[in-house]
């Protein structure tokens, strides 16, 4: 039963009993007229004065029981907030008994955060005869805190004057807590669609720098050895910022999970790359990881996370007195013995990361894989890390130990299933420029629609290095209406999928209307909204994933028009 319905049901049976006790008294005036006693009830006025007054007891008696069994709290106190009663469920949540209680003003007994100013307040309500109803903090009798929902109201006597004031609480601090894990959650989730939208504006600002490099790369032989291989650094580094950006993307949008043979020393290397900048001076990473480490079965995506969240557990538990982080891997072998309910018998691949920080106690332990549960504080943590941590190694029927004393610091160390074939090679970035020569000359007409304007800049010098003619435009629905008028011209339509006016597969859908044959392209970062189904529905031949590289533009259009190229020469 809620709280108000609670209240509303007491104040009801109340109400019902003040109305019989006003017709008792009219009853028992009548007994001062004898002429009024009803000579059928058999009784003298005597007689019906003691029938009268065991029935206002047994109704006071029925009261007092519902009251002493009510499940939430109840307390009365006399006009001037000195409590005279409290009901069990009161000593039940507090700790305190009643002798402890009677005699005690209630404000005693709310928290000390609640100043002179707000009992100021709620007493001018209650004293008007008003109800006062919302949330106080209360002290139990070992000083813990607790949140109560109350709805307080007055006593009056037959002469309109205040006597008492009722108090009606419940226990909402599970209640309160709920609302805050939900606020947390929506922030994330609006934290993640932030991260998203930076990420996609990023991803256009890293379309230039990636696909200039690759052009210059293209003509290497016009450099000497430096000038390559400042140009390859430039390069290699815009690759790693749109795996990066990808990552950023994909957990934005809640990417459906892709597990693949992945090696966990590669996923290392590029984090500890990534939070570089972000750890402090007086910090050390120490490696100590076996290259020949077998593949694990995983999403890269959250394997970054989980070394993300434990370096950067460490890097907090350390703080600013300076410290060291330990990471290695190693494959392991989990006997019978040494197996428990969390981590099953077989072979494993063990990451441990560890730190020399402040270590953590028993009941902290026990708490770490909750989610929402923090010791850093609302200001610096959300307590989503360990319990994602936990799901994801779960979920990969992995298993973690975690050791920690305090003042001793702590280690993590989390045991992945090993990849059941063949160990995958190790993950290396393409430079086309300095591993193929792009000389295939395409003599095709695109239409290129995008509305930003360097993106288009950009792709029309990567397909002029294709030996593409490239018409471009800002407006997908000025490219529509171009189109319309000149059908024949264009032999390829490349397309951005998220623009104003009109989004990239409505346009490729009203194209096909024009002319079904027309080969179309979508040019996006968010690759991963597009289906096969869209692709088939829409006339989609192919996607490029945004920023593309020439290889990629080169091997796409190759594949369609086979027949439209040429060698250069």
């Amino acid at each position: 039963m809620s709280q108000k319905a609670s209240y509303n049901s007491l104040e009801q049976r109340i109400k019902e009993l003040e109305f019989e006790n006003a017709t008792l008294k009219q009853e028992i005036g009548t007994l001062k007229n004898p002429r009024t006693i009803d000579t059928n009830f058999g009784s003298t006025p005597a007689g019906f004065a003691s029938v009268i007054n065991q029935k206002i007891k047994k109704e006071r008696e029925l009261l007092l029981a519902a009251v002493e069994q009510f499940p939430e709290t109840v307390y009365i106190t006399n006009s001037k907030g000195i409590v005279e009663y409290i009901n069990p469920a009161f000593e039940k949540l507090t700790g305190f008994s009643r002798e402890e209680c009677i005699g005690k003003d209630i404000c005693m007994f709310r928290d000390s955060k609640h100043d002179s100013q707000f009992n100021i307040n709620l007493r001018s309500i209650i004293s008007s005869g008003r109800v006062w109803s919302g949330h106080a903090e209360f002290k139990r009798k070992d000083n813990s805190l607790f949140t109560m929902h109350i709805t307080i109201s007055s006593v009056k006597d037959n002469n309109g004057f205040i006597t008492n004031y009722v108090g009606v609480q419940r226990n909402s601090s599970n209640e309160i807590e709920l609302n805050e894990k939900m606020a947390k959650t929506q922030k994330l989730e609006a934290l993640g669609t932030l991260a998203g939208g930076i990420a996609h504006d990023f991803n256009n600002m890293l379309f230039p720098i990636l696909a200039n490099a690759e052009i210059l790369l293209l003509k290497n032989a016009a450099y000497d050895n430096e000038t390559k291989e400042i140009l390859t650094q430039v390069y290699e580094s815009a690759l790693q910022a749109k795996e990066l950006v990808q990552q950023i993307l994909n957990f934005s949008r809640h990417k459906k999970i892709e597990r693949q043979p992945l090696q966990i020393q590669n996923c290392i290397n590029t984090v500890l790359t990534l939070m570089k900048s972000g750890i402090p001076r007086n910090i050390s990473i120490v490696k100590n990881v076996d290259p020949s480490c077998p593949s694990v079965t995983a999403d890269p995506t959250q394997v970054h996370q989980i070394i993300m969240n434990l370096v950067s557990n460490g890097v907090h538990a350390i703080g600013d007195t300076g410290g060291v982080i330990k990471i290695s891997l190693m494959p392991v072998t989990v006997s019978q013995s040494d197996a428990n309910g969390r981590i099953k018998p077989g072979n494993y691949i063990c990451l441990s990361v560890s730190d020399t920080g402040g270590g953590m106690s028993k009941e902290v332990m026990s708490h770490i894989f909750e989610p929402f549960y923090t010791t850093r504080g609302n200001e610096n943590g959300t307590g989503m890390g360990l319990s994602v941590v936990y799901g994801i190694v779960k979920d990969m029927d992995g298993g973690i130990k975690v050791d920690s004393r305090l003042g001793k610091g702590s280690e993590f160390r989390l045991y992945f299933p090993n990849f059941s074939e063949k160990s995958v090679a190790s993950k290396r970035f393409h430079t086309p420029a300095l591993n193929d020569v792009i000389d295939i000359q395409y003599q095709i007409h695109v239409l290129f629609v995008d509305d930003e304007d360097i993106i288009l800049k950009v792709a029309k010098s990567m397909l002029d290095r294709l030996g593409c003619q490239t018409t471009t435009m800002t407006d997908p629905l000025e490219a529509l209406a171009r189109f319309r008028k000149e059908p024949l011209t264009y032999d390829l339509v490349v397309t951005d999928l998220y623009m104003p006016h009109m989004n990239g597969d409505c346009l490729a859908e009203n194209i096909r209307k024009i002319r079904p044959d027309t080969p179309i392209f979508l040019c996006t970062g968010f690759s991963d909204d597009i289906t096969l189904d869209m692709m088939a529905q829409k006339g989609i031949r192919a996607v490029l994933s945004k920023p593309p590289s020439i290889k990629e533009m080169s091997d796409k259009i190759g594949k369609i028009f086979q027949s439209k190229t040429s060698v250069k020469t």
